[in-house]
């Protein structure tokens, strides 16, 4: 009852705002941010990339713009070898190392680098534009095995026409294949944790953001999109790498009865989101992703549904920092046959949120409460205000956590809170060198400590002056495990209880965003 009161006031408020955009007048002031931009990288916070060439959307004649993210590290374990014998060394190396930081899971924090190659490349002009997006996650010549699921190759391909200009306020149109991030919790990307925290969309489809300048300081931005996923499954299909390990059953196993596992998905999506002076943001987001799809449904398997309701404030304080708090409700209705066309924290579609959170005997019903908050802050920028250019020494302070709470048919997961807390400072001493500690504990059970770690991570930054967009950075990170700590092994990654976490990681890792 109080989900559906929620629902009903968060579609009223979102609706109700939509008149005025039709007749807002021609505004100048900047237009609320929603969520990240398609082709924003999640990591790392840095003001916005300096585009190569001139930007589209400033120039009458079609122009090229191209931008790029390259992280490239090198992680390892050092341990003992228990027992070695004649010929071995007494030392062993992981790579990657054996640590309970798979990306799917809440436990995953982002504290270790992972590889991530991005080129985004638009042409077109102010009016019209095409960008096609090229992702990696892996690099071909250093890996020990081709993981198909790890190069996607192009991610996004999209065509946006901004009207904006046409009708004296923003309004722009984007159709085609492209991700949509809500809950973004830095000021210029994900956050500490490279994940958004409302919810992600995955879809080939139409998304439509307008603004509108109410006055008195005060901006509101609108977005809508809708949009399904560009095929599904095969019948049967053997999961392998080469088809990203497509699920394969609605309760894991083919059969007559439920020939495939996620069938063709459709989302639609909702957000409204009210600024004050560039200062202050306040955000409402709504999903409903479902499948009634006939061939993953068949017989009396009911159709699946997630829904999402989540809100969010963000206030950009100058010299007092930026500070982000949002919480979001997941509700799974018969989610076993919805599709990654969503993901909440990493988890994609009704399998994800089954496995990582509700569980086997959950049937894909059950619902996840999300909340988390992030403040970062400046002491050089909180002392001297706009003096300070960022081109001197400085202390910079970041404290996040987020907490999960899950409500599943499943027994064995009904009632569970996860917790991750952490912090970090950093200490930009020269143009050229910095160095940093960072503090993280993760729970997947926030009342067992025996599923708790924590991780400690100093590390010494290199650069080429104060305002670069290059590192070279080297880190260790001290893993402190509980004894029911479970990482993951095998291709694809399983839980492995047999496997003890490493204790010793050290990160080699060059940077570069252009």
């Amino acid at each position: 009852m109080r989900r559906d009161l929620l629902r009903t006031l968060v579609l009223a408020a979102l609706m109700a705002a939509v008149p005025g955009v039709a007749h807002a007048q021609a505004t100048g002031s900047k237009v609320p941010r929603i969520g990240l931009d398609a082709g924003d990288p999640l990591s790392k916070s840095a003001p916005p990339a300096t585009p190569f060439g001139r930007s589209p959307s400033t120039s009458k004649d079609s122009v090229l713009d191209f931008h790029g993210y390259i992280l490239a590290p090198m992680n390892f374990a050092v341990l003992k070898r228990e027992d070695p014998e004649p010929g071995q060394s007494s030392t062993a190396l992981h790579s990657p190392p054996l640590i309970p930081q798979d990306q799917t899971r809440f436990e995953y924090t982002g504290v270790i680098p992972l590889p991530w190659i991005q080129l985004n490349f638009t042409y077109g002009n102010s009016t019209v534009s095409g960008t096609a997006i090229i992702t990696s996650r892996s690099a071909t010549d250093a890996a020990g095995i081709f993981d198909a699921t790890k190069q996607p190759g192009i991610a996004s391909a999209f065509v946006a026409v901004n009207l904006s200009q046409a009708i004296h306020t923003p309004f722009e149109v984007k159709v085609g294949v492209f991700t949509g991030r809500y809950g973004a919790m830095g000021e210029y990307d994900a956050g500490r944790y490279g994940t958004p925290l409302i919810a992600r969309t995955n879809t080939v489809g139409v998304t439509t953001t307008a603004g509108v300048d109410l006055g008195k300081k005060f901006q509101l931005a609108l977005e809508h999109g809708i949009g399904s996923s560009l095929n599904r499954p095969a019948p049967f299909l053997v999961p392998e790498g080469s088809n990203d390990f497509a699920d394969s059953g609605a309760e894991g196993t083919p059969s007559a009865d439920a020939p495939m596992g996620v069938g063709t998905t459709f989302v639609n999506h909702l957000h409204g989101v009210l600024g004050y002076d560039d200062v202050a943001q306040l955000g409402l987001h709504y999903f409903t992703a479902w499948t009634q799809d006939d061939l993953s449904t068949p017989g009396d398997i009911q159709d699946g549904k997630i829904g999402v309701l989540g809100a969010d404030l963000r206030f950009t304080l100058g010299r007092g920092g930026h500070l982000y708090a949002g919480v979001a409700h997941t509700d799974l209705s018969h989610a076993a046959v919805v599709s990654g066309v969503i993901e909440v924290l990493n988890a994609r579609g009704g399998p994800g949120l089954i496995r990582e959170y509700l569980g086997p005997e959950s049937h894909g019903n059950g619902g996840i409460t999300v909340y988390g908050a992030q403040y970062d802050v400046s002491v050089a920028r909180l002392l001297y205000g706009d003096f300070f250019k960022g081109v001197s020494p400085d202390v910079r302070l970041s404290l996040f956590g987020v907490g999960a709470g899950v409500k599943s048919d499943d027994p064995d997961h009904d009632g569970v809170n996860k917790l991750k807390v952490g912090a970090e400072v950093s200490y930009s001493a020269l143009s050229w060198f910095g160095v940093s500690a960072r503090f993280d504990h993760a729970a997947a059970k926030s009342d067992d400590s025996a599923t708790a770690f924590n991780i400690f991570s100093p590390r010494l930054h290199f650069h080429t002056d104060w305002l670069s967009r290059d590192e070279l950075a080297l880190q260790y990170s001290y893993f402190n495990s509980g004894s029911d700590v479970i990482v993951r092994t095998g291709y694809p990654p399983s839980d492995d209880p047999g496997a003890t976490p490493d204790q010793h990681v050290f990160s080699l890792s060059g940077s570069f965003w252009w």
